[in-house]
């Protein structure tokens, strides 16, 4: 019996040059940009079911008092004041800060991890790795981490040894290894009360 092709593509041989898939790119921070977008979109299309509503209105579709129009015809005798002039000024600055934080490049929120395929920690999975690390060493009763992607903050309560700190530091270390660049590590001590 003859094989036939199905034309199915075959998987790369395991020796292949190119990684299975391309590196991701690092995370950017974008929470204030992204509040800020969201509570725009919101005010924006509240704005169209309004123009839309009163659209309906002056078509006969539905009934009731156009609001846009009524606005309009409130602030139409407004003459140009001190205060204006001031808000109006107050407004293009806070609009051209927030053009300039959203297209400047914010740091990285995350850590890189050493892989082909682009594997990233946030703070608070550094800070896990850390306590489990630290837990495990002998003589560490309790543990409290901090960690950001350049530091790493441990406090432990322990038994009292005079080494312990030095071996979670060599824990925690060896633990962050496979970290693209490594974060600086400061272990305090506390003795347990008994």
């Amino acid at each position: 019996m003859s094989q036939t092709d199905t034309g199915l593509s075959r998987p790369a041989p395991a020796g292949a040059d190119h990684p299975a898939m391309p590196p991701a790119r690092t995370p950017r921070r974008t929470r204030g940009t992204a509040a800020l977008g969201i509570t725009l979109a919101v005010l924006l299309t509240a704005v169209g079911v309004l123009a839309v509503r009163d659209a309906l209105i002056y078509a006969d579709l539905i009934g009731g008092s156009p609001l846009l129009h009524e606005l309009a015809t409130a602030v139409q005798g407004l003459r140009p004041q001190t205060w204006t002039v001031v808000a109006g000024v107050l407004l293009g600055l806070l609009g051209l800060a927030l053009l300039v934080k959203a297209l400047i490049r914010s740091g990285p929120k995350v850590t890189v991890v050493t892989a082909e395929t682009g594997v990233f920690l946030r703070p608070r999975d550094v800070t896990r790795l850390v306590e489990t690390a630290a837990e495990a060493v002998d003589g560490v009763l309790g543990v409290r981490v901090s960690a950001t992607p350049r530091r790493v903050a441990v406090s432990i309560r322990s038994t009292g040894e005079a080494d312990v700190a030095d071996r979670v530091r060599d824990t925690v270390t060896q633990r962050l290894e496979p970290l693209a660049t490594q974060p600086a590590v400061r272990v305090t001590t506390e003795r347990q009360k008994r």
